[in-house]
């Protein structure tokens, strides 16, 4: 009989990891939350698989095993992507990494495979972890591993080489138990030979598109949505600067985030979703709006049909919890490419 390889998934907020690892071929016993909105997410979307609404820190390893009737050390893999916020250089200047409490969820991710043992792990986290607190974060990760013995492979991918219609840096962290000649999969996407054309965000939104020229002053609101109205695609608040005009300057040269009055190019890949976006953050739809959840779903790669908890009511989407869940998730199409070679790598190790 052939064998189902089965996962536990960690930190699991709306489960764009779990959707990707369940396409590559993994079936998830369980999933770890402690967060109400993505629980019931969760509970929506996976009706048949353990769901533990607890902080991972109270999670013991027997106790999760005994719920998923496994032993120690015949689960296939683990997956999770521990809090992200204190290593993101988004957070310049209050980036604090492990001594941030939220940052040292790294550790209790690393606690539960020492205990479940499983065979293969796969942790998603922001490219900032590699040089939070000039490396020493990383480091002592990297050296609880080796204490445990397992063999272990890190890169940064980004999720427009992969065909998602947004570009995505994340790392990804892999562990086996066993010695192994796990290779990261190659891009597939891109403007080298051999490969396809990025996946430009029309491709994945412009059917919900309203085709309106909108007024970002309404759409947007703040104090800078006006502005928005006269950049053009693809650029952000650098067209009100020296740098591009001297005719309007409102702006100090690269004084702002680059997601500042940031508008989308249709014909290019979206940048990075943004979790907890304030009224001047884009990416903008280059119509001078805001994104619908609906949109930034389908840039992520998340299906339409996939239940998000978190919305009161219309007009509500901008920065609720379900638009958060959406904007912290991994987008599916990634975490499947890598979660395949995990699988593969698995199979070949037998």
């Amino acid at each position: 009989m052939k064998k189902r390889f089965e996962a536990i998934s960690l930190f699991s907020g709306l489960g764009g990891l779990d959707l990707g690892i369940e396409r590559a071929g993994f079936r998830i016993l369980a999933q770890v939350d402690n967060d109400p909105f993505c629980i019931e997410t969760l509970r929506k979307n996976w009706k048949k698989t353990v769901i533990e609404d607890r902080d991972v820190s109270e999670v013991k390893g027997s106790s999760l095993l005994r719920k998923i009737k496994r032993s120690r050390g015949k689960v296939d893999l683990i997956v999770g992507g521990p809090s992200c916020q204190p290593f993101s250089r988004s957070n310049e200047g209050k980036r604090k990494g492990t001594k941030d409490a939220r940052g040292l969820m790294i550790f209790e991710f690393a606690r539960l495979v020492k205990e479940i043992k499983p065979k293969s792990f796969i942790m998603e986290n922001v490219a900032g972890l590699l040089s939070s607190n000039k490396g020493r974060d990383f480091n002592q990760l990297l050296n609880f591993y080796n204490s445990i013995n397992y063999d272990i492979k890190y890169k940064v991918l980004n999720a427009a080489d992969y065909g998602v219609a947004q570009k995505r840096k994340r790392l990804f962290l892999i562990g086996f138990r066993k010695k192994t000649k796990f290779e990261f999969p190659r891009p597939t996407h891109g403007t080298g030979k051999d490969l396809k054309q990025f996946v430009s965000v029309r491709e994945v939104i412009g059917d919900l598109d309203d085709h309106l020229v909108h007024d970002g002053g309404k759409s947007i609101g703040g104090k800078h949505g006006h502005l928005v109205n006269k950049i053009p695609p693809g650029m952000n608040y650098i067209f009100y600067t020296r740098e591009y005009s001297k005719k309007q300057v409102l702006f100090g040269d690269r004084s702002k985030f680059w997601t500042f009055l940031l508008k989308l190019d249709p014909n290019e890949p979206s940048t990075t979703i943004q979790a907890q976006p304030w009224n001047s953050v884009g990416p903008f739809h280059w119509n001078n709006r805001r994104l619908t959840l609906k949109e930034i779903k389908r840039i992520q790669g998340i299906p339409d049909n996939h239940f998000v908890s978190g919305i009161k009511g219309q007009g509500s989407e901008y920065g609720s919890p379900a638009w958060q869940q959406v904007g912290n998730a991994v987008p599916p199409k990634l975490a499947e490419v890598v979660a395949k070679e995990v699988l593969r790598t698995l199979k070949n190790s037998k």
